[in-house]
């Protein structure tokens, strides 16, 4: 049986994900209770192997890009087996990254 701590330090990860994926709310994310991961869609226009390639180079955070999974124009969020620390981490510079990526749209990728 599951203790609260565990389930929270469980669920932690994917609200950090959340919101630090917020900035795209208005373009959509998606991602199921139970899930380890999160889809994210990008700004109008944005090529999202681009898209993983700037975020890694600008950001240092990386993300696998939608078409590979057969989901061009998203990005796919995975927060599977990383620490507590390194998720938030992780999850504030995905926040910069795209809220950057939002504000400047297309143009950030050229």
């Amino acid at each position: 049986m599951c203790s609260r701590l565990q389930l929270r330090l469980a669920y932690t990860p994917r609200c950090l994900w959340l919101a630090a994926a917020a900035a795209m709310m208005g373009n959509g994310i998606a991602g199921g209770e139970g899930s380890i991961y999160l889809w994210a869609r990008l700004p109008e226009g944005c090529d999202d192997e681009k898209a993983v390639v700037w975020l890694v180079r600008n950001h240092g955070v990386c993300v696998i890009p939608g078409s590979t999974c057969g989901a061009p124009g998203f990005v796919r969020v995975s927060f599977a087996n990383l620490k507590l620390d390194a998720c938030k981490q992780a999850a504030e510079r995905l926040k910069a990254g795209l809220s950057e990526l939002v504000a400047l749209g297309v143009d950030a990728l050229s």
